[in-house]
């Protein structure tokens, strides 16, 4: 039976040592992180000293409060906030400001609050705090900087200040403000320098960290080139949750690029007339004045092979290897989810998920009687149960995590046969094994080898393209994924290291088999 309390500990204990890794040659921006980090170590080791029985919750709940929900709440807010949904981005910042110890947090909860006065109308207010904002050094300091241009509507100021201040237009630095660079090049008529930039930056904006500003820049690229079917599927997708006025002023802009003047007139002065954005209104009023040099685009043929390039892999390009569309929603994941929950409740049913005899009965894997009874069909069945609520849980929390992207990537039915097979290989691995006398196991069940053959899969298809720099760095963070369950399995001698390594070996096989007709 899985120990939570276990669980707990282990993850309080390498998690922070994963992070103080991550972060050890980084900036000033990373201290913060490194003092949550320490300060979670020195939580779990004083529960260790005080309550070891109680450890593993005490340590996991400083974990959960000052790692895990100030990550996932500033990559929350980042979302609403390439989303300009600056009301929402900044109640998140500002309930962080409690949890974590970045001190920029202060600052960008200024920035959202100064987005959202621009938004209600009210610029002098707005301007006010972004103008004291620009003054400081940090991150939020340069984002009110180029906000203030944008604002003011100076797109020329905004191209020779971002030329200026950010060394390679901010990449690797903070790809948020390349966004709003782009646009300026597109508002400016500079297409070219745009299509040129995006192509030779896209690669370093799928990480999923950043890949609504990823969507966000393909926007501006579609639209300021006049790709309005392209812009609405984007829309209809990977932007789905921008705000219905945005939507409406990118299809304007793209119609009057593309040179449907009359149709782009009637949509632009509907939404000056009705949008309660006064960013938008002004922008909608400007695109109707004939501000700016938007007009029909005219490209060169190698331009315009590029941007159909993106076009017709704009469905790729949100959900590839190397920048998964996680939000998409993800059918073969959810089935094998349901099958698991189904199976499970039949455990319970007949006799209780702990119940050795009842899952002998529902076939569990046991290598005496694949090899000595012909049962061979163990091998499938017993990758459809789990011993206890607790191993459930774990499982399907874990495909539910890492299996979205995938299936995005490379689709339902090939997703299906990757989790199928896989498992199937860590079984097979499994009782070989025993019968060499390497392994112990003689009774297993878990859906835990499908779910590292995920795992397997992934990189085995990004070594299939290992020569992309992103494909190089998520290979990185792969082996960490394998080291980190190696780990768990050393530390927790209730789960089987064979089954995983197995699993994750086939899945490796399969992505290197698929890796070749995959395309990026």
């Amino acid at each position: 039976m899985l120990d939570l309390n276990q669980i707990l500990l282990f993850i309080a204990c390498v998690s922070p040592l994963i992070v103080l890794a991550r972060t050890s040659r980084g900036a000033a921006l990373d201290g913060s992180w490194r003092l949550a980090a320490v300060a979670v170590l020195v939580v779990t080791a004083f529960a260790i000293t005080i309550t070891p029985r109680n450890a593993g919750f005490v340590g996991g709940g400083a974990w959960l409060l000052l790692l895990f929900l100030p990550a996932f709440g500033l990559r929350r807010a980042a979302e609403f906030a390439a989303e300009q949904r600056f009301s929402s981005a900044g109640r998140i910042v500002g309930l962080l400001r409690f949890l974590h110890p970045l001190e920029g947090l202060r600052d960008e909860r200024r920035l959202m609050r100064g987005l959202e006065l621009a938004q209600l109308g009210k610029q002098a207010d707005a301007k006010q705090i972004l103008t004291e904002l620009a003054g400081t050094n940090g991150r939020a300091g340069k984002r009110a900087a180029a906000h203030l241009f944008r604002i003011a509507g100076d797109w020329e100021g905004l191209v020779t200040w971002s030329q200026r201040n950010l060394p390679g237009m901010g990449l690797g630095e903070d790809p948020v403000l390349l966004s709003l660079y782009f646009r300026s090049l597109g508002e400016t008529g500079r297409r070219e320098q745009l299509i040129t930039e995006f192509r030779r930056s896209a690669h370093l904006l799928v990480s999923p960290v950043h890949q609504q500003t990823f969507l966000g820049s393909l926007m501006l690229l579609f639209a300021f080139c006049g790709r309005t079917t392209a812009l609405r599927s984007l829309f209809a997708d990977g932007l789905r949750r921008l705000s219905r006025d945005a939507k409406e002023f990118w299809i304007g802009t793209s119609e009057l690029a593309a040179g449907a003047t009359h149709d782009a007139g009637i949509r632009l002065r509907r939404l000056q007339d009705k949008t309660t954005d006064a960013m938008i209104r002004a922008d909608a009023k400007n695109r109707l004045a004939g501000d700016g040099v938007l007009g029909p685009v005219s490209l060169t043929p190698f331009e315009a092979a590029t941007v159909s390039h993106f076009e017709r892999n704009a469905e790729k390009q949100a959900g590839s290897l190397l920048a998964p569309r996680a939000a998409r929603p993800a059918s073969a994941v959810m089935l094998f989810i349901a099958l698991n929950v189904a199976m499970f409740s039949v455990e319970l049913a007949l006799g209780g998920s702990t119940n050795d005899f009842t899952l002998h009965r529902l076939g569990a894997l046991e290598p005496s009687a694949v090899f000595s009874g012909g049962q061979y069909w163990r091998l499938l069945s017993a990758l459809f149960l789990h011993y206890g609520v607790l191993h459930l849980l774990f499982n399907c929390y874990a495909l539910y995590v890492l299996g979205p992207s995938l299936e995005a990537a490379i689709g339902s039915f090939r997703f299906s046969i990757c989790y199928i097979v896989s498992g199937l290989g860590s079984s097979a691995g499994v009782i070989t094994l025993w019968r060499l006398g390497l392994t112990q196991a003689d009774f297993l069940v878990g859906a835990s080898g499908c779910v590292m053959g995920l795992v397997g899969v992934w990189a085995g298809l990004l070594l299939g393209h290992r020569h992309a720099p992103v494909a190089r760095r998520r290979l990185l963070s792969i082996l960490l994924i394998v080291a980190m369950q190696t780990a768990f399995d050393l530390f927790t001698p209730q789960v089987s290291m064979a089954a995983h390594l197995c699993g994750l070996f086939t899945g490796v096989l399969v992505g290197l088999v698929m890796a070749p007709a995959h395309e990026l």
